[in-house]
């Protein structure tokens, strides 16, 4: 996946794949200056005034909020949230299947392929790339439907504004 998309490739994408691309870098890994290079390229006020609040807090927070060994707060996988309820299963399998029917090998073999950064950078490339709408819909029902009420969550225990801001926003921008 093209985690560090540079502003060059992000200046051609569609408005919403340059969002939900942003969301998943986010969610992937919460660097200050990689979310800074993504602020400056999105028509979304708050987040850079967010991300200047305070930086360790946002990866204080991001690491409570998300990969606590004692249990995070809002685990960012699919698996986590299904009938499934386990790391690498059904999930992982059928997101992997979508990635590699798009000429795609995730970077990391030890990051669950249903990861939401995974999930919502590979459905920025759908947008991007011009796949057709039944696709795309087929996509979101099978891999994004629990991102809603994960991001409602993720709002109600957010810590710092920046990750309040991206969960309540990234759903409306799942939808265009």
């Amino acid at each position: 996946m093209y985690h560090g998309c540079g502003g060059e490739h992000r200046a051609a994408m569609t408005p919403q794949a340059v969002r939900l691309a942003f969301a998943g870098a986010a969610f992937l890994n919460p660097e200050l200056s990689r979310l800074l290079d993504w602020v400056r390229d999105l028509d979304e006020p708050g987040f850079l005034e967010d991300l200047g609040t305070d930086p360790l807090s946002l990866e204080t927070d991001y690491n409570r909020l998300f990969l606590s060994p004692e249990g995070a707060v809002c685990p960012p996988w699919q698996g986590a949230h299904t009938a499934d309820e386990r790391l690498m299963g059904d999930s992982h399998l059928s997101a992997l299947d979508w990635y590699r029917r798009f000429g795609i090998e995730p970077a990391a073999n030890n990051e669950p392929a249903d990861h939401i950064g995974l999930l919502l950078l590979f459905y920025s490339r759908l947008i991007d790339s011009g796949a057709d709408d039944a696709e795309r819909q087929v996509f979101r029902l099978q891999h994004l439907d629990w991102i809603p009420p994960f991001c409602a969550k993720v709002e109600q225990e957010a810590r710092h504004p920046f990750w309040r801001r991206l969960a309540r926003l990234t759903p409306e921008w799942i939808h265009g």
